[in-house]
């Protein structure tokens, strides 16, 4: 884990060797942070667990629960509760699979469920989208019936230079010759992602909303089976395109997963509206490590949160001890004082950093890009 908890000497509990392992980042959940944030403190305001997890069954897959977070990824098995480790987790029986199971226990747990939500909370925090085309319309009038050849024709889009390229189709057309319903697959990597079911007007270039939404490697595939449209040949520059590289394509085979596709200069009537952004979703994932500083900030903050308001109305001796005025106050002025040296304000500043590392990281793709110097303003 990029932060695991250091020993804690203030609780009895027994943790899994996940939570108590080296962190990747050398921070500690439970170190550099508020006193306050103690394992027993924290196991103290978490609400208790009430659930029975489902016994392992061999012939059952399962994933990995970091990943899934779900409770069915999760057994019980010989009286010990097991966490799976793995994607494709099938016959690998918990006790002897080290690989793909983790041996775990309900304040563990407790404590997991906690650390997503702030993760969570983490990443809605530098969710940050910066506009590369909005609404770009790519088509031309076709007035001429073509009939096109191949199984299967389409387009490709591929981001451009960058991995936290997202591109949204917001609209698309289809001038094919008739009304019926055409099915457009979504295709990446030999893979049908989706379908899209557009309806043509006898190949009148009318747009029909679809709000579809991609990102990820390699070049996705818009297709649908080659018949009869209104197309006029036009050049096409793939690259003109800020944040994407699309053209047409053209393909051979019986499914579109598993058709073999050239590149076409011949219109083949399907035509979109676009736009392009960049999204930090994916460089925030990619890069926890970098940002274990704003991580543990964010569950030094959720956790001051958490005591204050006492969530989960869970009535014990730590929480009257915090729950008195003055301690109230304190929690309160941690919180949400930003003139002194609190857990908000430096929760700010290690925001601010990380937003800084983003967008440098927009910028240089930006600058490839464009080809220009970038311009940002920093608040």
């Amino acid at each position: 884990m990029i932060l695991t908890f250091a020993e804690d000497f203030t609780s009895n509990a027994t943790l899994d060797s996940e939570l108590i392992a080296t962190p990747e980042s050398g921070l500690y959940y439970n170190r550099g942070t508020h006193p306050i944030i103690t394992v027993e403190n924290l196991l103290s305001f978490l609400p208790k667990l009430t659930i029975t997890f489902s016994a392992y069954v061999a012939g059952t897959t399962y994933t990995k629960f970091e990943t899934s977070r779900k409770r069915s990824d999760i057994v019980s098995y010989e009286s010990k509760i097991y966490q799976s480790l793995q994607d494709d987790n099938t016959g690998n029986t918990p006790d002897e699979s080290s690989t793909y199971w983790l041996e775990t226990n309900e304040n563990s747990l407790r404590l997991k469920s906690f650390i997503f939500n702030s993760e969570d909370n983490a990443l809605s925090a530098l969710s940050l989208n910066r506009k590369l085309i909005e609404n770009q319309y790519i088509y031309n009038v076709g007035e001429n019936a073509l009939t096109l050849s191949g199984d299967y024709s389409g387009w490709a889009f591929e981001p451009k230079n960058s991995d936290y390229v997202k591109i949204r189709i917001n609209q698309m057309s289809l001038q094919a010759n008739t009304t019926d319903e055409v099915t457009v697959s979504v295709v990446n990597q030999g893979t049908l992602v989706t379908t899209i079911t557009l309806t043509p007007q006898d190949g009148k270039l009318v747009f029909e909303d679809v709000g579809y939404s991609f990102s990820g490697k390699g070049r996705f595939l818009f297709v649908f089976p080659s018949q009869e449209v209104f197309s006029e040949n036009a050049f096409n520059d793939a690259l003109k395109y800020n944040g994407f590289v699309c053209y047409p394509v053209n393909g051979t085979g019986d499914t579109p997963q598993g058709s073999t596709y050239n590149e076409s200069s011949i219109g083949n009537g399907l035509n979109f509206n676009v736009s392009c952004y960049l999204d930090s979703s994916t460089y925030v994932t990619n890069n926890k490590i970098d940002l274990a500083k704003f991580y543990q900030s964010q569950f030094e903050l959720d956790t001051l949160k958490m005591m204050l308001h006492d969530t989960h109305n869970r009535v014990n001796g730590v929480q009257r001890r915090q729950g008195d005025e003055l301690s109230r106050q304190l929690l309160t002025a941690e919180t949400m004082d930003l003139s002194m040296s609190t857990v908000v304000r430096e929760y700010r500043h290690q925001k601010s950093v990380a937003i800084e590392s983003i967008n440098n990281t927009f910028d240089k793709f930006l600058k490839k890009s464009k080809g220009f110097n970038v311009k940002r303003k920093v608040i």
